[in-house]
């Protein structure tokens, strides 16, 4: 329903405000109601015992529903979700990863240029989270050790991958 009607019915709305077809008061209530909705599907997807996500906008996105939409369907999956939100500053990110030590981050925007000012700040956090995650080897028991090890190679190659991606378009990143 939200793949087949409700993402649909957003982008007809948006498409009806771009052509004047409907006032910005329109659009915001009708995603207000849709909100409201959402949200009530939400309840308690911060409990139970599978990954943790961590969902949210970069910066300036204000545009939140479609992720909102995501981190349903995860926790539909059986995924713990820590939404964050419309605007959601890296800073406050960061701190948030170092927390909870998700399995996974997302964040989304409606154009890529809302991610150009931050790409350091993220490829950094991805770098650390591997940094954080030799070290929490290295206090764990033998048991752990060999399926800890393939998660930080796993770690090391996406940050290595994401780096060259970054240093492709530009982004260095300082050590």
């Amino acid at each position: 329903t939200l793949r087949d009607v409700v993402m649909p019915y957003l982008r007809q709305l948006g498409d009806r405000w771009e052509r004047g077809e409907i006032t910005i008061a329109q659009e915001h209530f009708a995603t207000n109601v849709i909100r409201g909705r959402l949200t009530g599907l939400a309840r308690g997807w911060g409990a139970g015992h599978g990954p943790r996500a961590i969902v949210a906008c970069p910066p300036d996105e204000l545009h939140d529903l479609p992720v909102l939409i995501f981190a349903i369907a995860l926790n539909r999956s059986g995924w713990r979700i820590d939404y964050f939100g419309a605007s959601t500053p890296v800073d406050d990110l960061v701190r948030l990863v170092g927390r909870s030590r998700p399995e996974l981050v997302v964040m989304a925007a409606t154009t890529t240029d809302r991610f150009d000012p931050i790409l350091g700040e993220l490829a950094r956090l991805a770098i650390d989270v591997v940094a954080h995650e030799q070290a929490a080897r290295t206090a764990r028991g033998p048991r752990e050790h060999r399926a800890d090890e393939l998660a930080t190679e796993e770690m090391a190659q996406l940050a290595h991958r994401e780096r060259r991606i970054l240093e492709r378009v530009g982004v260095t990143m300082d050590e």
